[in-house]
């Protein structure tokens, strides 16, 4: 399969430019939030981030490169509303995303930017209640409670490299054997099932035990007209012990429209002392047809060189069968490298990742992806 030695060079490039950021800059906590606190302690906040960059991707043929948004934690900005009584507290919430070129959109085909405000931009449009005792009740649009339980991820890669493998050039198709575009994208090649993502809901979640908790939730797709009903449960886990950090997550979704269940779990681990993580992810797809399913292994490395905050490494895996077709093959390798600059909420990061399909009606160039950008938060 055809690789362009360009590609590899140029990842090493980016990587350790994001690794090399100057150590020079001051220490600080980071930018002070921008929020107006009432004589009553409500408290009105507005943030958000930008998170750009540059994609190269190598198709086997030919070369694409694009200023994109990077949807592996898209640009946005939400604003919020706290309110903190006795027992009880309330949080308001509206966030929107707006990336007119995406890095899980852009391909062969489409590379020009759509300046459209679609309603499926709004992440969330939501009120939460909460108390200690009693839980959590959420209403309006927002995360259903299987809503991240294949991405734990405790690596610090994961604004660049996490489970969700198709938000780095999900759009671009894999060429056959005839170097010809073929109907296969690396977003329909490779998909973590991560639950039933953010729709119109009443969710529950119940107070946390010894870092145990468990969620459900009842909605349905109505930013994007799909008025089927949606269910799902989730259990989580949280525990910070002297010498580890570990996470976890395992949710059930049911859609009664395609009548179709996934099942999603994932855990990672940090082990302080070292700065070592292992995070591993898993989902299995079940309907009447055939049933897609993945796992991914990720192993990360994350220390303080310098003053100005946390550098991160890390290189993973995903293999998964039959996700975009019955007796296909979905496996991809990816090195990534973030650098923290605490002192601005900046994150510098690079990404390469080579991408591999194979199915029973042909054969595949593999793709390769470099990407490298910044995320400002404020």
């Amino acid at each position: 399969m055809k690789r362009q030695p360009g590609s590899f060079q140029l990842a090493a490039k980016l990587l350790f430019l994001a690794a090399m950021a100057s150590p020079g800059a001051a220490l600080a906590e980071g930018l002070e939030p921008i929020e107006y606190t009432f004589g009553d302690g409500t408290v009105v906040r507005v943030s958000g981030q930008i998170n750009m960059g540059v994609l190269h991707y190598d198709d086997g043929v030919d070369d694409f490169t694009n200023f994109v948004d990077n949807d592996n934690s898209s640009s946005r900005v939400r604003f919020q509303v706290f309110m903190t009584g006795d027992e009880w507290k309330m949080e308001s919430t509206l966030e929107a995303e707006y990336q007119p070129l995406a890095s899980n959109v852009v391909s062969q085909l489409n590379d020009e930017p759509n300046w459209d405000f679609p309603s499926t931009n709004i992440r969330k449009a939501e009120i939460v209640f909460s108390n200690e005792r009693f839980g959590k009740l959420w209403l309006g649009q927002g995360s259903m409670a299987s809503d991240g339980t294949a991405e734990v991820d405790n690596s610090g890669t994961s604004v660049i490299a996490y489970s969700s493998i198709a938000d780095t050039a999900g759009g671009y198709f894999f060429r056959n054997s005839a170097n010809a575009l073929s109907d296969i994208t690396v977003g329909s090649a490779f998909s973590n099932f991560d639950g039933l993502g953010r729709k119109l809901r009443v969710r529950y979640d119940t107070p946390t035990f010894h870092g145990f908790g468990l969620r459900t939730s009842y909605g349905e797709d109505a930013l994007a007209d799909k008025n089927s009903a949606l269910y799902d449960v989730a259990a989580t886990y949280s525990g910070d012990f002297d010498a580890i950090d570990l996470d976890a997550a395992i949710g059930y979704a049911w859609n009664t429209e395609t009548d179709i269940e996934t099942l999603s779990g994932s855990i990672s681990g940090l082990h302080k002392p070292t700065g070592i993580s292992l995070t591993l992810a898993a989902a299995h797809e079940f309907t009447d047809g055939i049933e897609g399913r993945y796992g991914y292994v990720k192993l990360g490395y994350q220390r303080e060189f310098f003053e100005i905050g946390a550098t991160a490494f890390s290189i993973d895996y995903y293999f998964g069968n039959d996700i975009a077709a019955g007796g296909s093959d979905s496996d991809t390798i990816g090195l990534a490298a973030v650098q923290n600059i605490d002192a601005y909420n900046l994150q510098l990061w690079a990404l390469w990742r080579n991408y591999s399909y194979d199915d029973d009606a042909d054969e595949y160039e593999d793709g390769q992806a470099v990407f490298g950008g910044a995320l400002f938060k404020f």
